[in-house]
């Protein structure tokens, strides 16, 4: 018998209702809450966010999604707003372009004009962008950390992130991102440095592989060693019952991410 990858979450579980939950729960955020939808920040289709604000002055989160750079959409993610809108936090739910059509260096850098596009914009909107923080999921997470390399943020977060993207080479998804040892050091977020020093918050849930509690861990130690307050743990989840958390106002996880929004100088 063939041992599972330790990087596919998706191994021995049937995601189908998950992901059908979470559009369900996205089609739910977006008709309870304002918003505004399909903002585009840069030239190809794929580039689109959508901006939730609870109030005018609120701290934003820029949430990328996950999917292994290779699937889901920004319209499947929304519900991870909810409980960040019940903190007075507003959420920017950010859409891009996928492998194999778009290679992994373009997405990178599809995320860093995303962010550059709300420090310009998201004002308009209502949102303190002096109070902005990155986070993702999965792939999602790669691609926040990767935004705090390039320029100054007020906190990242990731959830279940993929920091060091060499051990991808030998990985199921190799097929769709073609990486080599230059290109998966030049992606890996855990072997750069962040433009400055910045809170970071990384969990992984319990029941994921250890390759994946890894990933969490070594990317805290390495941004430690840059000078950032970081802290990583773990909760009693896998890979996707972890991101649905942030449905819940009340869940500690939650509430973390909230307070790097909230506890930043206004």
């Amino acid at each position: 018998m063939i041992a599972p990858d330790p990087y596919d979450p998706t191994a021995g579980l049937d995601v189908a209702p998950v992901f059908a939950r979470w559009r369900a729960w996205s089609d739910a955020v977006r008709a309870e809450i304002p918003h505004a939808r399909d903002l585009r920040y840069g030239p190809s289709p794929d580039e689109t966010l959508d901006l939730i604000v609870p109030h005018a002055g609120a701290p934003l989160v820029v949430f990328f999604h996950g999917g292994y750079w290779r699937r889901m959409h920004k319209d499947d993610n929304t519900f991870v707003a909810r409980g960040l809108a019940r903190h007075g936090v507003a959420t920017a739910i950010v859409n891009y372009g996928l492998a194999p059509a778009v290679p992994l260096e373009t997405i990178t850098a599809q995320a860093r004009r995303a962010v550059g596009w709300l420090r310009a914009n998201a004002a308009a909107h209502g949102v303190d962008v002096k109070r902005l923080v990155v986070a993702g999921h999965s792939a999602g997470g790669q691609l926040a950390a990767m935004c705090a390399v390039e320029a100054p943020v007020t906190a990242v977060a990731t959830l279940s992130g993929l920091h060091d993207l060499r051990p991808l080479i030998r990985s199921f998804a190799q097929p769709w991102l073609q990486l080599d040892d230059t290109r998966a050091a030049a992606l890996s977020p855990a072997l750069l440095a962040p433009a400055a020093p910045v809170p970071v918050f990384a969990r992984t849930g319990s029941r994921e592989s250890a390759e994946f509690r890894w990933q969490g861990s070594m990317f805290v130690s390495a941004w430690r060693a840059h000078g950032c307050d970081a802290a990583y743990d773990e909760s009693d989840d896998d890979h996707f019952t972890l991101l649905e958390r942030l449905d819940n106002p009340h869940d500690p996880l939650t509430v973390r991410i909230a307070e790097l929004a909230l506890s930043a100088a206004a």
